[in-house]
């Protein structure tokens, strides 16, 4: 089977890693930040809107390299990959808020131990869903599923804040052993 992984609140667990730095950087309470289930990338990338491509810079290329795995990721991903399946990382990680997406994402997942076959970053997840062949995708972002129904056969929405109160009619996950549960059983 190919699979597609975000890594953002799917594999990791950055808006976590994220929200001090937003809150040491903006007016914004950290503990209302901490409490908000409404908080997502656009929000907090709204808040610097005026200097968003060198702030997101910093904050990711220097804030990013501290995010931790989600329980489990490391050994479920691994596992996944030893019986037989492609596993193929597709983040929204480009030359917009990266001076090197491609080689910062591909340290980042090594550092943190993730065995994957191939990585892309793009924003167009869609067409590396085609090229790939992807049969399951996994992510936290709503608008990333929507745009490859049709394309994939299964889909999985990994539970974050950017999504909690979002209405949706996918599948949704809260941890990778019941990625792994449900893989087994499709």
């Amino acid at each position: 089977m190919n699979i597609g992984i975000d890594i953002d609140d799917t594999i990791t667990n950055t808006l976590e890693i994220l929200i001090p730095y937003v809150s040491k950087n903006s007016a914004l309470d950290i503990g209302k930040l901490k409490e908000s289930n409404k908080m997502s990338y656009d929000k907090i990338l709204e808040q610097y809107k005026d200097k968003i491509k060198e702030i997101g810079k910093v904050m990711f290329e220097q804030v990013l390299p501290n995010v931790t795995l989600k329980e489990d990721a490391k050994e479920i991903i691994d596992k996944l990959k030893s019986e037989g399946n492609k596993i193929i990382i597709i983040t929204a990680r480009d030359k917009a808020f990266y001076d090197k997406a491609f080689e910062f994402t591909s340290n980042q997942l090594n550092n943190l131990g993730i065995n994957y076959d191939k990585l892309f970053c793009t924003y167009n997840k869609r067409q590396v869903c085609i090229d790939e062949k992807i049969d399951l995708f996994i992510d936290d972002n709503i608008k990333n599923l929507d745009s490859v129904k049709g394309i994939v056969d299964s889909v999985l929405l990994f539970n974050s804040k950017i999504n909690l109160q979002q209405d949706c009619n996918f599948k949704r996950v809260s941890g990778w052993k019941e990625i792994y549960d449900y893989i087994n059983n499709i």
